[in-house]
């Protein structure tokens, strides 16, 4: 009787281990940060602090300098550039891959996968230097065009522009390995027959292969957005939100505002925010894949 419970027993005790490291480090700091985002906590002052209700919300979303609208919006010019510049990417390389032999295939899939792997800092400062005006391998690029040199980062339209292309270069390769993974697993039953009905490769990809891949299509798109939303150490590298906070986003806003500023309670409150919305975007797409998986199971 006793060996049968402590069996029964034994998964539950094998998970507390993982359940309180859960608690502590993903659980525990959200809870805080909700706690503090209704104080007025500061860097000096994390304890016995004032409870302030929801007016560290109003002050953030009232800010002027810069504007809570106006940071919202370069996020979400940054985020939708991001998301859909690392889809197409991603996703035209793995079709891409699809057509060669397998060994072929690993070994290119691992040569593209790597600006996945390395620390996005570095990516920031390597980009920051191709983007440079005096020395920048982009100018280099465009003087035998007659094209004379620019100043990416300190204008806001190609600064955002260069951000973007730095972000889908540094994370395009999480679509890469999810949308290879899916093409593996589409029947070649299907893409035989398209063959033999005499069916261009294009026509093929977008008749028959993304069709068959869309749940697992969707699911990297989730992640490259979110990935976009809450992407902070590759624009600090870069622009540091500059010039004049033109490329501030909300995880900029989030870190200027707690680190520089010192004000913890703004600062959770923004991350509350960013965490509202990040969750909202996810539950949405997850109802999307949800649906479009059933239709093809």
């Amino acid at each position: 009787m006793a060996h049968r419970a402590l069996s029964r027993a034994t998964p539950w005790l094998l998970l507390i281990l993982p359940l309180l490291l859960l608690f502590l480090f993903l659980l525990l700091p959200y809870l805080l940060t909700f706690y503090y985002s209704t104080t007025g906590a500061t860097i000096g002052r994390l304890l016995n602090v004032q409870q302030v209700g929801l007016k560290n919300f109003q002050a953030v979303l009232s800010s002027h300098a810069p504007s809570f609208l106006s940071v919202v919006g370069i996020t979400a010019v940054f985020t939708t550039g991001t998301l859909v510049g690392s889809m197409a990417l991603g996703t035209g390389l793995a079709l891409a891959l699809h057509t060669v032999s397998a060994g072929l295939r690993s070994a290119l899939l691992a040569v593209f996968l790597i600006p996945w792997v390395i620390a996005a800092v570095i990516i920031g400062y390597t980009w920051r230097l191709i983007y440079d005006p005096a020395i920048g391998l982009a100018n280099s690029a465009l003087e035998p065009f007659g094209v004379a040199p620019v100043a990416w980062l300190t204008e806001q339209a190609s600064a955002i522009a260069a951000l973007v292309i730095a972000n889908v270069w540094a994370g395009y390769g999480i679509v890469l390995l999810v949308v290879s993974g899916a093409l593996a697993n589409v029947p070649p039953n299907i893409i035989l027959a398209g063959q033999v009905d005499g069916a261009s490769y294009r026509r093929i990809v977008r008749r028959v292969i993304l069709p068959a891949i869309r749940p697992t299509f969707l699911l990297a798109g989730l992640v490259a957005l979110v990935s976009g939303l809450n992407t902070f150490d590759l624009i600090y590298a870069m622009t540091r939100g500059g010039p004049l906070y033109q490329t501030e986003t909300v995880a900029l806003e989030m870190y200027r505002l707690t680190a520089q500023k010192g004000n913890v309670g703004q600062g959770a409150a923004v991350t509350v925010i960013l965490f509202t919305v990040s969750l909202a975007l996810a539950v949405t797409y997850v109802i999307i894949w949800r649906r479009e998986a059933r239709k093809w199971n």
